[in-house]
């Protein structure tokens, strides 16, 4: 990092934090009965889709918001200057976390094509910071591994299963009927696919709390079927095991 010139990262976080605040304004909005007839966004759960996991494990998002509320302020009291990398970091990180607030409100008034469209941008916002994170590892910055790796990690690992999520609730909402072929058929072709896509990004990062999060949404999908889904449990626990394993090697292999 010697060679690279630190710049003031101050007007870069304060646009972070602002994107911030709008976030849980839209949040509060929507909870309250201000934006549409769903309340925080829970159109995506009327039909619920086979591929949508049990309740508990959308649970996790309390989780992403202490997280990505904790990032700019952790960054505020300890990198007011750094690395350039960083500023690109806050660019995508402010248009997600609105995004974030958007997708709320869209899924409010179900505009499901709308929020599919909005969650797509969010994924995309998280692979670009996952990329400039692993720059500026290799730039030789420390990061701190809770508050600022495993904070986008994490998030990054649910937005590319909900993606998935979203696209089959989106379906469902608006009552396609899928060529003629069952859910069932649909979903045991589209919960392989999500965990394929995971597996690749896994492959590509190497990160455990990423696969993390694969193993407690399919765990959830376990445990949603079941009772009545032999096959889509065979499934999810299936990928919920491969992940277990691959967490198990990596950490084996940094341990080693």
């Amino acid at each position: 990092m010697d060679h690279i010139k630190s710049v003031s990262l101050k007007p870069a976080l304060l646009r972070s934090i602002a994107a911030v605040v709008i976030m849980y304004i839209l949040y509060a909005l929507t909870a309250l009965g201000y934006m549409g007839d769903n309340p925080v966004g829970q159109g995506s759960s009327y039909d619920r889709p086979l591929i949508v996991p049990a309740g508990y494990a959308f649970s996790i998002w309390s989780i992403i918001y202490l997280g990505i509320t904790a990032f700019p302020i952790y960054q505020w009291f300890n990198r007011q200057e750094g690395h350039p990398l960083w500023k690109k970091v806050h660019t995508w990180f402010a248009i997600n976390v609105v995004a974030n607030g958007l997708w709320l409100v869209f899924a409010s008034y179900d505009w499901l094509w709308l929020s599919l469209i909005v969650i797509s941008l969010m994924l995309v916002t998280l692979y670009q910071i996952n990329e400039l994170m692993i720059l500026l590892h290799e730039s030789d910055v420390i990061i701190n591994y809770w508050l600022e790796r495993v904070v986008m990690s994490v998030y990054f690992g649910w937005i590319t299963l909900a993606t998935a999520l979203n696209v089959s609730a989106a379906l469902s909402f608006y009552q396609w009927d899928g060529w003629g072929i069952s859910e069932e058929i649909w979903a045991m072709t589209i919960l392989p696919v999500a965990a394929l896509i995971a597996g690749l990004v896994f492959k590509k990062y190497r990160d455990a709390a990423y696969a993390c999060v694969v193993v407690w949404a399919f765990v959830a999908l376990v445990i949603r079927h079941m009772e009545n889904q032999q096959i889509l449990t065979v499934i999810s626990g299936t990928v919920a095991a491969i992940f277990i394993g691959l967490i198990a090697f990596r950490s084996k292999k940094v341990l080693a």
